[in-house]
């Protein structure tokens, strides 16, 4: 089953869980059903419309879920999605 890393700022809404397996076909389906479990992560991942806010990047495997199909990308037993967010600084 795929998981999915949940990266530092959002592992107060995992009560600090990093890793989660997740029963998904897509990525879509992945952030569906990790809101299930730990309901707020999607509001913090994505927007109004449903799509992924632009100050984040989600990654299967090494790839760009952006050139990809989107949340539409097929997600595999054994993928890792990764959740990063933006990192500002000075």
């Amino acid at each position: 089953m795929p998981t999915i890393r949940i990266p530092s700022p959002l592992r107060t809404l995992t009560g600090g869980v990093a890793d989660v397996d997740v029963e998904a076909v897509t990525v879509r389906d992945a952030l569906v059903e990790l809101d299930r479990r730990f309901p707020g992560v999607a509001i913090k991942v994505l927007d109004g419309a449903g799509s992924v806010k632009p100050f984040i990047r989600i990654y299967v495997g090494p790839e760009d879920i952006g050139s990809l199909a989107g949340l539409d990308t097929k997600v595999g037993e054994r993928d890792e999605i990764s959740i990063i967010p933006a990192i500002a600084g000075g």
